[in-house]
């Protein structure tokens, strides 16, 4: 059954390698906006043009966009922590040489040059890591490990600019562009610390680069619902660029004059602060659209109020309501991706993700300036809430027909999803891990004395018995076939060859006629990996293969890879967690809710 939020946020924080990665994402973000704001004011003392603002901006997002898509493309072709190190390091090599451009006041010209190639090499980095993601937390602990990385974004949206601030203070903006390029050093080398091992298949088949891309592509366009969260993404980026457009004005209209501009930053950041601890309980809605409107609407609506708005303190309060509402579009929308698309594509789609968000930003900053410019700010901040809500409600279609589909088809299997919750072997299951096992299940009714599985037999699936009585019998390590018990549903049979790459180690056969549920062993180990590792299952399983086969019950071990890996794979660099059930410290005894024998 699912657990709270905060155990959810607990749970993911115990995972070393979400700690790493983690690192990794604060000490670059930090060190990112920090650049940023110097290398702009430095630019801008150097020039004292708006243009050459511009510009720089421009020097930082374009190449993002131009790279990511083939960026995700060469995650899916390598080894996607490699690609990530890779990406860093070269984002160090890129950040040293414009440090020393600003340390000797080079020609800024040379400087946005090097920026654009910071863009381009950084992009590797992103669609790498997010989809390595889901490798490391697994399924369940997703929606809790995005919401993690959105309220931090939201943080050092404010800390890395102040830092930055503190910098040009100091008189220092040689140093603000050298932070940078340190921060990607310590990135890479936590990155390097990673135990994760993650692949893609993008050229195995030996396709050509446009083949691989067009995959990414099409992978996105069949899952609808991930396609239609993403275009809600670009929404709600366009929205925050058009609030970077408008803040300053904003600022002065509320009598704070434009240093008010850090003021109401902060106030959206605390926003995504907020939503991180309401995203958990948001992906648990059975349907998504309202959730997705909702979050649109807390976005954008605010916008509209703040035209009528002269007090700061509400302002405030309006800009928080608009950041929670971006979070959670962002949270459910990077779930999606993780959770729809194959793995062997995902860092392909993630690159098309990422090429697309920094493309609508930059189209939103020229139109809202554009609008700004006709029609003054009030007008403005009416025509990005009222517009963006109802972009919203034109696009919602998708998902409310998918939410019906998916609700019918949820209703349908209640039945099985109740059934997998009440065994122990599928103790801590994510809804959406039971509810896709119920949906691969197989249901079949065999008659008496039928073999269901034999003793000797590739373990290639576990059985659920529903209704009927089973027997086990082995021969195991002996010399003639030994009755090891009689099993009646509810009940489970065949993991243990699963969990341990054994051949079946007993044969199981229907004492009455019996209605049974077949899960193929891909489908138990995804569940398993998103579920982590019950200290039951490990008990049940080491008490069965003990009955059936002693002496490998104090020798195997249980190897359950953390993510399937791609043509590419290595030998020893599958990620596996191995753990010895025999000696397992939580394989005391074993509660009898769901008795079964060996089926390894």
């Amino acid at each position: 059954m699912e657990t709270s939020g905060k155990s959810r946020y607990r749970d993911v924080f115990r995972n070393r390698d979400f700690r790493l990665l983690t690192g990794a994402f604060v000490i670059d973000q930090v060190g990112g906006w920090a650049s940023s704001v110097v290398l702009i004011v430095w630019v801008f003392d150097r020039t004292h043009s708006p243009t050459w603002i511009a510009a720089t901006t421009a020097a930082g997002w374009v190449p993002r966009a131009i790279c990511s898509t083939y960026a995700g493309v060469l995650a899916d072709r390598y080894e996607r922590t490699k690609v990530m190190f890779a990406s860093a390091m070269l984002a160090f090599v890129a950040s040293t040489a414009l440090a020393l451009v600003v340390a000797r006041n080079g020609p800024p010209a040379l400087a946005l040059c090097f920026a654009a190639a910071l863009g381009a090499v950084v992009s590797g980095y992103r669609p790498a890591s997010g989809a390595v993601l889901p490798d490391i937390v697994g399924e369940r602990d997703l929606v809790a490990a995005n919401g993690v990385f959105g309220a931090l974004e939201s943080i050092v949206v404010v800390v890395g600019p102040g830092i930055g601030g503190l910098m040009l203070v100091a008189g220092s903006p040689a140093a603000g562009i050298a932070l940078n390029a340190m921060s990607f050093l310590a990135a890479a080398l936590i990155v390097a610390r990673l135990h994760v091992r993650s692949y893609g298949d993008a050229g195995a088949a030996g396709e050509g680069l446009r083949q691989q891309i067009t995959d990414g592509f099409s992978a996105l366009w069949q899952q609808r619902i991930a396609f239609v969260l993403v275009a809600f993404c670009c929404l709600d980026s366009a929205v925050y660029a058009a609030s970077t457009i408008i803040n300053v004005p904003l600022s002065e209209q509320l009598g704070t004059g434009s240093n008010g501009y850090s003021y109401l930053v902060a106030a959206f950041a605390l926003g995504g602060v907020v939503a991180a601890g309401l995203a958990n309980r948001c992906s648990a809605a059975l349907r998504l659209a309202p959730v997705l409107l909702l979050g649109m609407f807390l976005l954008a609506l605010p916008f509209a109020a703040l035209g009528y708005v002269h007090t700061p303190a509400i302002a405030f309060v309006l800009l928080v309501v608009s950041g929670v509402g971006m979070v959670i579009v962002d949270v459910l929308a990077i779930t999606a991706l993780q959770r729809e698309v194959r793995r062997e594509v995902l860092s392909r789609v993630f690159g098309i993700f990422e090429s697309a968000l920094p493309a609508s930003l930059l189209v939103a900053s020229f139109i809202t300036a554009a609008i700004l410019h006709s029609i003054g700010l009030k007008g403005t901040l009416l025509a990005i809430g009222f517009g963006f809500a109802g972009a919203s409600v034109l696009g919602i279609g998708p998902v409310i027909r998918a939410d019906r589909k998916s609700t019918a088809v949820v209703r349908a299997l209640r039945p099985r999803i109740a059934l997998f919750e009440s065994l122990d072997l599928f103790a801590g299951a994510s809804k959406a891990a039971l509810e896709r096992l119920a949906a691969a299940s197989v249901e079949s009714t065999l008659p008496a004395a039928s073999t269901v599985i034999r003793e000797g037999a590739t373990a290639d699936a576990l059985w659920v018995l529903t209704e009927g009585t089973v027997t086990v019998t082995a021969r195991g390590e002996g010399l003639r076939t030994r009755r090891l018990r009689e099993m009646t549903a509810p009940a489970y049979f065949g993991e243990i060859g699963i969990l341990r790459g054994l051949p079946r180690t007993a044969t199981v056969r229907t004492d009455t006629a019996c209605t049974l549920l077949r899960i193929e062993a891909d489908e138990f180990l995804a569940a398993v990996q998103g579920a982590g590792v019950s200290g039951t299952m490990l008990a049940q399983s080491a008490s069965r293969l003990a009955r059936s086969h002693p002496k490998l019950a104090e020798t195997t071990t249980v190897v359950i890879p953390q993510q399937r890996t791609g043509e590419h794979s290595q030998p020893g660099e599958s990620g596996e967690i191995r753990l010895d059930a025999a000696t397992d410290p939580s394989a005391e005894a074993a509660p009898a809710q769901s008795e079964e024998h060996q089926p390894a």
